[in-house]
């Protein structure tokens, strides 16, 4: 198939959208976050700490590090004042006692919790316009680009052979 072909020209056009659809979802997603961030006392990157912290359930410092694609001591940081507001805690790691888990606290949870709601109900509403079939693709599509975003993201960040202008 070629991109002359009439599917080819629909794949084109649907593929422009799908792009401009994913720009316009990922400046949403910042947007609702940031103002999310701003109502419960978060900076943006205390906010996604805390998301791979409730992520996980519990994790380790240096796994944390890993995945935020932080430094150790900047996690610490961040993870302080997570603690400080009531976010998170740390306890020893079950398995080895010489290591500190990372988990979420419940009232941390309920704080944030509690304004999804609204969200909530508006991706319902559009769930409901597709079929089980249809969202496990577009699940199966989310997931594949996600992974992909962080593959990019984890690129950029190990990239040391361009610099800010």
């Amino acid at each position: 198939m070629t991109e002359s072909s009439p599917e080819g020209s629909d794949r084109a056009v649907v593929l422009a959208a799908l792009a401009d659809s994913g720009r316009e979802l990922s400046t949403a997603v910042i947007l609702f976050h940031a103002n999310l961030s701003r109502r419960v006392g978060l900076g943006a990157t205390e906010e996604k700490v805390l998301e791979l912290v409730h992520r996980h359930g519990q994790v380790t410092v240096t796994e944390l590090a890993a995945e935020a694609g932080m430094r150790k001591n900047s996690l610490s940081d961040t993870l302080d004042r997570l603690e400080s507001k009531g976010f998170i805690q740390r306890q020893p790691h079950p398995d080895d006692g010489r290591k500190v888990s990372i988990v979420g606290t419940v009232a941390g949870r309920e704080r944030i919790g509690v304004h999804f709601g609204d969200l909530m109900s508006r991706l319902n509403a559009i769930n409901n316009d597709y079929t089980a079939t249809e969202l496990a693709i577009i699940a199966e599509y989310q997931l594949r680009t996600a992974h992909a975003q962080l593959a990019a993201a984890q690129h950029l960040d190990a990239d040391t052979t361009s610099s800010a202008v």
